[in-house]
């Protein structure tokens, strides 16, 4: 029971930041279940994978509801989905395997990495702002593998990458974390099976799917579900630029702690 509201905690607040910064739930599920699957017996090489695979899994549903709001309220090109998705779920695909196969404490680093560039970005209160030229996927070839594997790699749906890349493209924030959104189920979808089909079996854990943590992927996947569209309607109601900077200095200290602890 005690389990279960954890992890129903997690995924709710990892909804509801999603929807109000328009940041990948996996910043907040990947440390939260590292340190559950570590409390509860499981060496790092293996919980620190298993957490960023879950978090992959759980996008599956948050993914597609947040998609589903943004195209709800005509923020969504799909068009610029169409081409932009298959670039970075190609990318995930190898982020995902290069995930199961790095040892547990390099990938810890890797995390603490990236998400300490996000971390800094928000606590500078950079946002992304529109460059003043047609809107269109100039580079995308190039640009959506990369933003796939990175994403994969530390298991977020690619907005804190995806957003900026398309402001710069010429399309406005709303019209960008719309794109964005529906791009992170791809991003899930593929780094989910580089980890489940190419990556190494995992060890058997209690209540898993190879690297799926089977209760995280549901409970955390359900209450972000639930949530995240009430962060978007908040976003639009709240200044969010304090806020974002709180979270950015929360991340610094999770950056800290995945890399030294």
């Amino acid at each position: 029971m005690i389990e279960f509201v954890v992890l129903l905690a997690v995924g709710a607040a990892a909804g509801l930041l999603a929807g109000l910064l328009g940041i990948g739930g996996g910043l907040v599920i990947v440390p939260a279940l590292t340190w559950l699957l570590i409390g509860q017996g499981a060496d790092r090489d293996l919980a620190v994978p298993m957490a960023i695979a879950t978090a992959l899994g759980t996008m599956l549903l948050t993914s597609a509801a947040s998609a589903w709001s943004h195209a709800r309220r005509g923020n969504v090109d799909w068009h610029a989905v169409v081409r932009l998705g298959p670039a970075v779920a190609l990318g995930a695909l190898f982020g995902g395997w290069l995930a199961s196969a790095l040892p547990g404490p390099t990938l810890a680093r890797v995390f603490a990495v990236l998400v300490t560039f996000v971390g800094l970005r928000m606590l500078m209160g950079a946002s992304a702002s529109t460059r003043p030229v047609p809107p269109g996927l100039r580079g995308w070839f190039y640009a959506g593998p990369v933003i796939g594997s990175l994403s994969a790699l530390i298991g977020i749906g690619g907005g804190s990458f995806n957003v900026p890349y398309l402001a710069w493209n010429g399309y406005s924030v709303y019209r960008a974390v719309g794109i964005a959104a529906a791009c992170g189920w791809p991003i899930a979808l593929a780094g989910s099976a580089g980890f489940l089909l190419l990556g190494e079996p995992a060890h058997a854990w209690p209540n898993s799917v190879s690297y799926w943590y089977m209760p995280g992927v549901i409970v955390i996947g359900a209450a972000g579900a639930a949530t995240s569209p009430l962060g978007a309607m908040l976003s639009v109601r709240l200044g969010s630029t304090g806020l974002a900077r709180l979270f950015g200095l929360f991340l610094l200290l999770v950056a800290a702690r995945m890399a030294f602890d």
